[in-house]
């Protein structure tokens, strides 16, 4: 019998969407749990027309749709529509637990999953959380003290959660898949020659404005001409994102040695094929770094709540496994300097890639399935 396995069926339903930094990890946990309880009943709960209906229709899964909306900021005009549309979200989530009548229900953060979180706790079902970031988010911070467990992926989360919250560090869930491929299998998939210095830049599911103009304004300074005329074998991925990235994913499409796409589906092979990794410093795509050894320049995003991907960065950074540039300084011309001293310092990126693969947590999705588990054993007491 594997680590973990149950005999026992048992129904989860998990709230997970906004972003692919929310929707992978529930993936990852959800596609483990079933190969370890083959006869486990997992629904998502997420936004209609959006990306998690998208992800997990891929993935196999039922979604069931609910009504969410980020909390606004102080002294916004929007928290009556807050109000609403989370109430109403509550109230379906409330009817798939009476529906589905689960054993557990899993959150890994976002406002995507509050609603769940919230009918939850409403009706006593078990709750457990996973916590990505090394800053925890406002929702799992509020939630924690009433769910029955919260899985942390960094020892340096627990000091904000207050004192009675049962918190279990295990890591971020990296599908095992990030341990496995190979460079070499990767770009022999992708069909990229193996001397191909190969920078792959990814702005996140929604994408990111500063991250694409820099490679626009490089396009059109004229430096990634001269780049490639010196380096011919440098060729340059960038997904520019489902929401602001049609037009530049066009655009930039026509130049040479340059393939952009909306976004990158199959975004394990794309990272693994890269000599440098340039993006948003999301907790998974840390962790994902880390499990693949690939070197990083991380642009945090400035407007992430309590700038919690700069502490993200921090864990990859203060090790040599990346270099950190702030939003408002990435630009065309950072680009082409670091691009051009790192492509002459292979020497220094292969170091760059040992020191992230240090921070790698190859074990965390068995925990967190352990953890879930041991809720569900406890009955919720």
């Amino acid at each position: 019998m594997k680590r973990g396995t149950s005999k026992r069926k048992f129904t989860m339903l998990i709230g997970a969407g906004g972003t692919s930094g929310h929707i992978n990890p529930a993936l990852t946990l959800a596609n483990y749990t079933k190969e370890q309880n083959p006869e486990a009943e997992i629904i998502f709960c997420g936004l209609k027309n959006s990306l998690e209906a998208e992800i997990v229709a891929r993935a196999g899964y039922k979604l069931e749709y609910i009504r969410a909306v980020v909390l606004p900021s102080r002294g916004s005009r929007k928290k009556m529509r807050w109000m609403r549309e989370n109430v109403s979200g509550i109230r379906q989530c409330m009817k798939y637990i009476r529906r589905y009548k689960p054993d557990i229900v899993v959150s890994t953060g976002g406002f995507v999953g509050s609603p769940l979180v919230f009918a939850g706790l409403l009706l006593r079902k078990p709750v457990l959380l996973h916590e990505q970031n090394a800053l925890p988010g406002r929702s799992n911070r509020f939630f924690g003290p009433s769910c029955k467990a919260v899985c942390i992926s960094f020892a340096e989360s627990v000091r904000y959660f207050k004192r009675k919250t049962r918190t279990v560090l295990t890591g971020n869930p990296v599908s095992a898949d990030f341990f496995k491929l190979t460079k070499e299998e990767a770009r022999c998939k992708l069909n990229i020659d193996e001397d191909v210095f190969h920078v792959v830049l990814m702005g996140g599911s929604l994408g990111a404005r500063s991250l694409n103009s820099a490679v626009v304004d490089l396009v059109e300074s004229g430096k990634w001409a001269s780049m490639i005329e010196e380096y011919p074998n440098l060729f340059l991925t960038i997904s520019t994102g489902m929401q602001r990235g049609k037009e530049i994913c066009k655009q930039l499409s026509e130049v040479p040695n340059i393939t952009a796409s909306e976004y990158l589906y199959d975004g394990l092979s794309w990272m693994a094929s890269a000599d440098l990794f340039v993006g948003r410093a999301g907790a998974m795509t840390c962790a994902e770094l880390a499990a693949l050894g690939v070197p990083s320049i991380l642009v945090p995003y400035p407007y992430a709540a309590d700038d919690h991907q700069t502490f993200n960065a921090r864990t990859l950074t203060d090790i040599g496994a990346a270099l950190m540039c702030r939003d408002q300084d990435f630009s065309a011309e950072y680009m082409y300097s670091q691009i051009l001293i790192l492509i002459n310092n292979r020497a220094g990126l292969a170091a760059m890639g040992k020191q992230a693969r240090t921070r790698a947590l190859p074990n965390a999705t068995a925990k967190i399935h352990d953890t879930l588990l041991q809720v569900i054993r406890d009955g919720g007491n």
